[in-house]
């Protein structure tokens, strides 16, 4: 039996959540017998997963306090600490990182490895303080007190290791798409390839949570300086948005604001309407500004359709590391987005070659079969 610890209640819609998941999966078809402990329970989700679930969970009673859960004693606390089966823990999360120093203390040989998702940036104030605090008692229980560190990008891996995380206790272990979504993404990349020049807009697509540090501002700001000035391209631009979040009223007036017309928010979609759109999109846009943000799983929707991404180069983050190409060489900084869109707007044929790009790059590093091998070799 594997146990894996999460906040979320998986499979959920984001990366974390999903890389739980596949995780389970792969474990319950290997003959391993996978559970899933979660501080958010099922009541916070929409009733109806949105992929199917072999695999046991279990909801953790917990307080809440604002976005910081606290498990409370309870039968199901009681069997995750007390067992002595491998424990697998997602950080960031500070009631989780609690949890895992304490199933050590109970069992001090029992194996428990960390998934290393993201870093924090730290935010001005008491807040800040906490973060800063909370990642650098994470990193000091990643150097000495677990037998496993495993995250999603070189960049990650050499960010941990220069702040005293052991090489010899580091896996890497890129995101990964379910088996349909990889399907789905190859159908698409086939027709792009018979059709590689997209006729009509350049169609520009965003997918993500609307929150603070995703800067969905900032890529529309960049789209409006070239779909309303550029007379070339006029109304043949659109920017797709999809997904919700605490930002959506503010960026739907952005939106009407700089360019009436040329940007629509989707809200949340069901995955053929979301494959939809991939299929119609020219180009895949993840514009975060914090580490926090450190391997977009959408950006691999993108790249196994023979879709190009582009994400802003920051430290401690993977996410230019995910999508760089040969083909598309650019700063990565915010101020050099809106030049990087009007150059592939004003040339399909180059989008239509770092799009094969991308799929080979998807097929080469990402691809399911890949994972599948990495994911043996860690001997979890």
């Amino acid at each position: 039996m594997v146990l894996q610890l999460v906040r979320e209640w998986p499979p959920g819609y984001g990366g974390v959540e999903r890389v739980a998941h596949a995780l389970s999966e792969a474990w319950q078809q290997s003959g391993l017998s996978a559970t899933v402990f979660c501080l958010q329970g099922p009541s916070s989700i929409p009733a109806a997963d949105p992929l199917p679930v072999a695999y046991r969970r279990i909801p953790l009673p917990r307080l809440s306090f604002g976005q910081l859960l606290l498990p409370l004693p309870s039968t199901p606390l009681l069997a995750l600490l007390g067992g002595t089966s491998p424990l697998h823990v997602h950080l960031p999360c500070p009631s989780l990182l609690l949890l895992s120093v304490l199933a050590r203390l109970l069992h001090p040989r029992r194996w428990i490895s960390l998934h290393w998702h993201a870093f924090l940036e730290p935010e001005q104030g008491f807040k800040g303080i906490l973060t800063a605090l909370y990642q650098w008692l994470a990193l000091r229980w990643a150097a000495v007190g677990v037998q496993r560190i495993v995250t999603t990008s070189p960049v990650l891996v050499e960010a941990l290791a220069a702040a005293g995380v052991p090489l010899r206790r580091l896996a890497l272990l890129p995101c990964c798409l379910q088996p349909a979504q990889e399907r789905a993404a190859a159908r698409i990349a086939s027709l792009r390839l018979r059709q590689p020049a997209l006729a009509g807009p350049f169609r520009v697509l965003f997918i993500g949570r609307l929150d603070s540090y995703k800067r969905v501002d900032w890529l529309i700001e960049a789209f409006a300086a070239i779909a309303v000035t550029d007379p070339n391209l006029g109304l043949q631009a659109e920017l797709h948005i999809v997904g919700d979040g605490p930002r959506r009223a503010a960026l739907e007036r952005q939106a009407l604001a700089v360019a009436p017309g040329l940007i629509r928010f989707h809200g949340r979609l069901a995955e053929p309407r979301k494959q939809a759109l991939l299929a119609a999109a020219a180009l895949l846009v993840l514009p975060a500004d914090r580490c926090n943000e450190a391997f977009g799983i959408v950006q691999l929707e993108a790249m196994a359709a023979g879709i190009p991404s582009l994400a802003f180069r920051l430290p401690r983050s993977g996410m230019a590391w995910v999508c760089e190409l040969p083909g598309l060489t650019w700063p990565g900084a915010p101020a050099d987005l809106a030049a990087v869109l009007q150059r592939l707007a004003a040339e399909p044929a180059w989008r239509a070659a770092l799009g094969r790009q991308a799929r080979d790059r998807y097929l080469q590093l990402f691809a399911r079969q890949v994972w599948q091998r990495q994911l043996e070799g860690l001997n979890l």
